[in-house]
């Protein structure tokens, strides 16, 4: 069973967010991404209710290279506060995988434009 990692995250309000992670195997090796459905969302803490969703592109398939993004459209309807967020692909043939989750800490900004 694959478990995924950890690493939390501050998104801040009004402003785009982005996050380039690399998936890799245990030992090292980039995940050839050729074929996956990457998905990613950010859910409250308790009622597990989604709140956003991450806008994922994959950078580089062969690298294993993924890019998960939120625009600042999205960022200001998320009230600060403290959430969670994970990451899985989906392989062409079904399979599912949770490569990574975390906590997201959604932070008040002052600067509106």
């Amino acid at each position: 069973m694959l478990y995924p990692a950890t690493y939390d995250i501050v998104v801040l309000q009004n402003a785009t967010f982005r996050m380039q992670l690399t998936v890799t195997q245990s030992g090292g090796t980039p995940i050839n991404l050729s074929g996956y459905t990457i998905d990613s969302d950010i859910c409250g803490l308790t009622e597990h209710q989604e709140v956003a969703t991450f806008i994922p592109s994959i950078v580089s398939a062969a690298s294993g290279i993924v890019q998960l993004t939120l625009p600042p459209a999205t960022t200001s309807g998320i009230e600060p506060g403290r959430y969670t967020y994970d990451v899985s692909a989906t392989q062409g043939g079904g399979d599912r995988y949770y490569w990574l989750k975390g906590s997201v800490l959604v932070e008040r900004t002052c600067s509106r434009n």
